[in-house]
C-alpha cells in the first residue's frame, strides 16, 4: 500500500516537468499487462470461515485496456478510457505436525480459500508529457463480480459465494514510455473500492472493501 502511494505521489510531482513539450498526445493507446491484482477480505466478500483461516489477499492476473485522448487542454490532456484486470489466488491451509515415535504427521487445521476478482474500470485521465512518454492521474466508475469458495474440511461442507457485480470506484496513475514510435512500455498502480452491500434474497451483506492493483506491460499506440 505505501509503495503503491509512493508511486502516485512520484507521478503528481513529475508531471509538471514532463509537461513542458507542446508535443500532441497521439489519438489512442492500448495496454496490455501482467498484474498483481488485489483480493477482497472483507466479511461478506468470502465464505464465513474461522478468524484464523488464512485468505488470500492477491494473485497473480492480467490487465489491459483502452484510451482515447481527443482534448488538449494547455499543459494537459483529456483522456477518456476502460481497463479491465482478473486475478485469482489459493490461500495455504494452516497444518499441525505431530510425531510418533519417528515418524511425524502433519495435518491441515484450516480450510482452504480460493478467491477470482474481475473488475471493468471506466476511467477519466489526465495526462502530462509528450507522444513518446507521459505519466497520467485517472478515476472512475465501474463494476466488479468476486467469486469466492472454500474446500470442504472435518465436517464443514464446501461453501460458494454467489456471484455479481457489483459498482466500483476506482482511482490510480501510471505511465506510458515508447522506445519505439508505436510500441512503449506502461505500468498502472490501480485502487479499486467495493461500497457496503446490504443482504438480499441471493446475496449476503458485505462490508466496504478496498484492494489495489499493480500492472506492468507493453503499450500501443
Amino acid at each position: 500500500m505505501r509503495l503503491a502511494w509512493m508511486a502516485l505521489v512520484t507521478l503528481a510531482a513529475v508531471a509538471p516537468v514532463s509537461a513542458q513539450t507542446s508535443e500532441r498526445l497521439p489519438w489512442f493507446a492500448v495496454d496490455v499487462q501482467g498484474a498483481w491484482v488485489g483480493l477482497p477480505s472483507a466479511e461478506g466478500w468470502v465464505p464465513p470461515v474461522p478468524v484464523e483461516t488464512p485468505l488470500p489477499g492477491r494473485g497473480w492476473g492480467l490487465a489491459g485496456g483502452a484510451t482515447v485522448y481527443p482534448l488538449k487542454l494547455g499543459i494537459m490532456t483529456l483522456g477518456f478510457g476502460v481497463s479491465m484486470h482478473s486475478g485469482k489466488s489459493t490461500s495455504d491451509a494452516l497444518t499441525s505436525t505431530t510425531a510418533i515415535g519417528t515418524v511425524e504427521t502433519t495435518v491441515p487445521t484450516t480450510t482452504v480459500v480460493t478467491t477470482q476478482i474481475t473488475s471493468v474500470l471506466p476511467q477519466v485521465s489526465i495526462n502530462f508529457g509528450r507522444k513518446l512518454g507521459w505519466s497520467y492521474l485517472s478515476a472512475g466508475y465501474g463494476r466488479s463480480k468476486v467469486a469466492s469458495s472454500s474446500e470442504p474440511f472435518k465436517t464443514a461442507p464446501a461453501l460458494v459465494m454467489p456471484e455479481a457485480w457489483n459498482g466500483a470506484l476506482n482511482f490510480g496513475g501510471g505511465a506510458r514510455w515508447f522506445m519505439k514510435p508505436h510500441l512503449g512500455a506502461s505500468f498502472d498502480v490501480r485502487f479499486t473500492k467495493l461500497g457496503s452491500r446490504a443482504e438480499t434474497e441471493a446475496l449476503p451483506a458485505a462490508k466496504r472493501t478496498q484492494m489495489v492493483t499493480l500492472s506492468v506491460g507493453i503499450s500501443i499506440q
